[in-house]
C-alpha cells in the first residue's frame, strides 16, 4: 500500500477503468487535487477527499474486485472518524467490523457523451450561493431520508434550475468537472414531489450536458438503483451504467 503523489501515475491508474472512477478523475484537476490523498494497492486506488465539511472517501474496486477488501483493511487507522462513502461491496465488508455505516441506497453510476443528449427549450436559471436556503430546501424536500449536499458544492461548476409561479421546483448541480480531465459529473439533481411527472429532471440533465458540451468527453452521475423513474430518464437522455457501489455515512465504533 501506498500513497500515490504524482497526478499522471494517479491518471493512467484510474483511467483503465474510467467509468468506475470518473468522480475521482474530475478530482485531478488543479481546483480540487490539493484536497486529495490517493492510496494504490493490491491492484486498486481509493481516494480521500477533504475539501468538503464531511471527508469523502471513493473506493470503487476495479476487477478483480476481491482485493479492495485487503486496501480498506490496510488503510483503516488512516481513515478519518467520519466519512461519506462510495464503497464496493468488498470496501463496505472491511469497514463494517470498526464502522457503523448508515447507508442510504445502491447507487448505480451512470455516464454519457454530452453531445448525444438533446437540450430541451423549457427555460432554465442559473442558480448558486444567493439561493442557498432555497436549494437546501429542494433538496430536504426531495431526499428526506438522506441525500448528500453542503454549500461548498454550488462552487464545483454549474447549478441549474426551474422556476414555477418564482418557486425553485427542480435543480441539477455539479459534484466535480474538469476541463483539462474533460469529465464533469452531475449532482444533487432533484424535483420538488409536487411537480414530479413533469419531465423536470431531464429538463434540467439536458441543459447541464448541454452546457459542458464541446469541454468534456464524457458526463456523469449517481443515481439510487431504486429509483427507477430516474434511471428511466437519464436512460432516455443516453446515460449508461458503469457500476454500482453502495453510499453510506460512516462513523468509527
Amino acid at each position: 500500500m501506498r500513497v500515490v503523489i504524482d497526478r499522471g501515475e494517479v491518471r493512467e491508474l484510474l483511467t483503465r477503468h474510467p467509468g468506475r472512477h470518473l468522480l475521482a478523475i474530475g478530482d485531478l484537476d488543479d481546483a480540487f487535487w490539493p484536497h486529495t490523498r490517493f492510496i494504490h494497492g493490491w491492484g486498486q486506488t481509493l481516494l480521500l477527499y477533504t475539501g468538503l465539511q464531511t471527508p469523502v472517501v471513493l473506493a470503487v474496486a476495479d476487477p478483480p474486485t476481491e482485493s479492495m477488501r485487503s486496501l480498506v483493511t490496510a488503510f483503516l487507522g488512516e481513515l478519518p472518524d467520519r466519512f461519506y462513502g462510495h464503497l464496493s461491496e468488498e470496501a463496505a465488508e472491511a469497514l463494517r467490523p470498526h464502522f457503523t455505516l448508515d447507508v442510504h441506497g445502491v447507487l448505480a453510476y451512470m455516464s454519457v457523451k454530452p453531445v448525444t443528449v438533446r437540450e430541451t427549450r423549457e427555460p432554465v436559471v442559473t442558480i448558486g450561493t444567493a439561493d442557498l436556503a432555497e436549494i437546501q430546501a429542494l433538496q430536504q424536500a426531495a431526499n428526506p431520508d438522506g441525500g448528500f449536499f453542503e454549500p461548498q458544492m454550488l462552487q464545483a461548476g454549474p447549478y441549474l434550475g426551474i422556476r414555477r409561479d418564482g418557486e425553485l421546483v427542480a435543480m441539477a448541480g455539479t459534484h466535480t468537472w474538469s476541463a483539462t480531465e474533460k469529465v464533469a459529473v452531475l449532482g444533487n439533481i432533484a424535483t420538488h414531489p409536487a411537480h414530479r411527472r413533469q419531465g423536470l429532471a431531464a429538463v434540467v440533465t439536458a441543459a447541464l450536458c448541454a452546457r459542458f458540451s464541446g469541454a468534456v468527453d464524457v458526463v456523469g452521475l449517481t443515481v439510487d438503483v431504486d429509483n427507477t423513474p430516474a434511471i428511466r430518464c437519464y436512460t432516455r437522455l443516453g446515460f449508461t451504467e458503469d457500476v454500482r457501489v453502495i453510499g453510506a455515512r460512516c462513523a468509527r465504533n
